[in-house]
């Protein structure tokens, strides 16, 4: 388990060789095994590419394996499981490359890129932006400069498709001249954007909270990733995909580490994850450049991703909607590009893989590639037959596949009969009407501060270029535009109704299309420099000048913010020690943690103790009735009667009921943290059941008592 290092060397040390330890094991099962099946369906010799589609591919075969030899054997993930799924998937991958060989590769990028800003657009673009810095400073609120700015890029829109016109046969396609033109700045500007957003993502943690780390649901996972090591399911806890948390397994059996330790050193490098997945597909669309910008926007300015890790640590949120579902949509575009059985086999796992991960992202793909199906299937089953077949293909077996995933974790049988007779009597229905309906839309002013203004207001700009300007270009790019705009409008519309369930998640995922569109839109404002006459490349510089001060600005302030103390650290050396006590006392049985202290969940001390139950929720979220157990409020409240009543009849019948070795509360926290003067519930009364409790454990933050039964 985790230790409070007093002495700072030996903590130094320790660190390093947890690090080490975790990000080897990681890569080992994580990135490595899916590398020739990367090869199989991508000849590229970009190796930022070539990593993105191996660890997405290793994130989809290694889980699904050691899920398939758990059921067989009826074992957790035992150290064995760990290492024959990781030898399968890249001994398969690399028979299959032997015996087929690579793929064509894709000489030129998908969609044309933007014709330069004129004059007119740039006038227009001078003021929006001016605005948006205004925003960005405090100057004004974001509700006084929503509307405004939206009409600037909306009319610089409409002028520059009326001036584009005069230079679109000027543009020529960014690839290959410019990219033998810069051969030092591409091979060096991406790692440096990569160094950058892990320093985002790590320098909190280990300047000031090592070895913690910020955000409570990690330990929800590390619980459920404990139950896959030891029985190798985790229905009874959590209406959940278990991809993620089987991954964990596998990495922890290499590692040799816990998850509570694990989580440390291997979670935040996870916010590189959608960086190389914008790269690859802005990549693939425009070119590298775009790539790197997308990369740099996504990772350096925009918030959401950084949201999920650092505030919540939502992990399996981060992975399928911000990487998995960014693959997805790349391997859709390659589809267009060159419908093939091996594009068809590609897009099926990476789009059913989000199932395996998490019910959102798998909302969201479901949204968005039924939209595909509806609009676009049609069109391409009659007039461009091979490709509507390559696609009609992998989205039937894009179904199947994730029907497979889905069947147990939401008892699928059941949650489509309860759905048909209306009573939704399955885990998976009553998780699902739990939701939809429970959490209001933030206020439209709020998307800068999950976005960021320069994400925002490009990407919007961006969108308005392909909504009125796409018109160039061939089949495979008019496909793929439209597919973006109909991702963009999925994620928008979501965020703007409770019946999507969770508006705020798809307010903050709406970034990751947003930041690839910023990307389109920066490349518009750059190459008007190139391309404007003498008179106007003044206006193309200072507009140029002011985009690139807003994204330094904020990618400044971002990595500023990154590096600072948090409040939200959610473990303290005294919860730990508690915790430690807890684990080396574990004799079977459960235990009962009182509801948190602010930031502090019942779910850390049984992560930390090896527990799996029980938990108390405050009253007012067990009738809030959202996020429950799939087992339902009425243990819930069992735990919240023995934590508001010391003894009585019924106390002491359900301590025996629950076989419950130890009831846990927390006190309160020292100066300086976000709980110092959080109530929490008191304790005293069930000491002064001496009858009942004996004090099993205590220090200045957590108080373990031994019932007496």
């Amino acid at each position: 388990m985790l230790t409070y290092r007093r002495d700072f060397d030996e903590h130094e040390r320790l660190m390093l060789l947890d690090l080490i330890q975790g990000i080897l094991a990681a890569v080992a099962a994580g990135v490595a095994p899916g590398y020739f099946w990367a090869k199989l369906f991508v000849a590229t010799d970009d190796q930022a590419e070539l990593l993105a589609l191996s660890t997405a591919l290793s994130f989809v075969l290694v889980p699904a394996t050691a899920l398939i030899l758990t059921a067989l054997l009826g074992t957790g993930v035992t150290l064995a499981v760990a290492v024959v799924s990781v030898l399968f998937v890249f001994a398969s991958g690399l028979a299959a490359y032997r015996v087929f060989g690579p793929t064509k590769v894709l000489d030129e990028p998908i969609v044309p890129p933007p014709a330069p800003a004129g004059p007119l657009t740039l006038t227009l673009l001078a003021p929006a932006f001016g605005l948006a810095g205004a925003a960005l400073f405090g100057l004004l609120e974001g509700r006084q400069v929503m509307l405004p700015v939206t009409l600037l890029l909306l009319f610089a829109a409409v002028a520059r498709l009326l001036e584009a016109r005069r230079v679109e046969t000027e543009v020529t396609a960014m690839g290959t001249g410019e990219e033998r033109r810069w051969p030092v700045a591409r091979r060096f500007l991406l790692p440096v954007v990569l160094l950058l957003v892990l320093f985002r993502g790590y320098s909190g943690p280990v300047l000031h909270d090592w070895p913690y780390l910020r955000g409570g649901d990690q330990f929800f996972h590390a619980m459920m990733a404990n139950m896959m090591l030891t029985r190798g399911e985790i229905e009874p806890y959590a209406v959940y995909p278990p991809g993620l948390h089987t991954l964990d397994a596998v990495i922890s059996r290499f590692s040799g580490l816990e998850l509570v330790e694990l989580f440390p050193v291997f979670a935040p490098a996870l916010i590189l994850l959608p960086p190389l997945a914008l790269y690859t597909l802005a990549r693939l669309l425009w070119g590298w450049e775009y790539g790197v910008a997308a990369a740099a926007l996504v990772g350096l300015v925009c918030n959401s991703s950084f949201i999920y890790l650092s505030y919540q640590a939502m992990y399996p949120t981060l992975v399928s909607a911000e990487f998995l579902l960014v693959m997805a949509v790349g391997a859709l575009a390659g589809l267009y590009a060159r419908p093939s059985l091996r594009a068809a086999l590609l897009l099926a796992l990476l789009g059913s893989s989000v199932a395996l991960y998490h019910p959102v992202g798998s909302l969201y793909t479901a949204a968005l590639f039924g939209l595909v199906g509806t609009l676009l299937l049609p069109y391409l089953l009659l007039r461009e037959r091979r490709t509507g077949l390559a696609l009609l293909g992998s989205f039937a077996l894009l179904g199947a596949l994730a029907i497979a995933y889905a069947w147990d974790t939401y008892d699928l049988p059941r949650t489509v009969a309860g759905f048909v007779s209306g009573s939704g009597s399955s885990a998976g229905g009553e998780a699902v009407s739990m939701a939809v309906g429970t959490q209001a839309p933030l206020a439209l002013e709020h998307l800068p501060q999950t976005i960021s203004h320069p994400v925002l207001w490009l990407g919007l700009f961006g969108a308005l270029l392909l909504a009125l300007g796409g018109r160039g270009g061939s089949l495979p790019a008019s496909l793929a535009r439209i597919t973006l705009l109909l991702w963009c409008l999925v994620m928008f519309v979501g965020s703007r109704t409770a019946e999507s369930g969770f508006p705020e998640r798809f307010e903050r995922d709406l970034g990751i299309p947003l930041a690839l569109l910023a990307a389109f839109a920066l490349a518009a404002v750059v190459r008007s420099i190139r391309r404007s006459g003498p008179s106007a490349r003044i206006v193309a510089v200072s507009v140029a000048a002011l985009v690139a001060g807003l994204i330094g600005v904020q990618a400044a302030w971002n990595l500023q913010g990154a590096a600072r103390p948090s409040p939200r650290v959610v473990l303290t050396p005294e919860i730990t020690a508690a915790g430690e006590w807890l684990e080396a006392h574990n004799t079977g049985g459960n235990i009962m943690v009182a509801p948190r202290g602010n930031q502090v969940t019942g779910r850390a001390m049984l992560a930390l103790s090896d527990y799996f139950a029980m938990e108390a929720f405050t009253e007012s979220r067990i009738y809030y009735n959202r996020d429950l157990p799939p087992y339902g409020a009425e243990p819930l409240l069992d735990v919240l009667y023995v934590i508001k009543n010391p003894d009585d009849g019924r106390t002491r019948q359900l301590l025996k009921k629950y076989d419950v070795r130890y009831v846990v509360f927390y006190k309160r926290f020292g100066e300086g943290t976000t709980w110092d003067a959080t109530p929490v519930q008191d304790w005293r009364g069930h000491v002064a059941q001496e009858d009942l409790y004996q004090v099993a454990f205590e220090n200045e933050g957590v108080i373990v008592l031994q019932p007496r039964l």
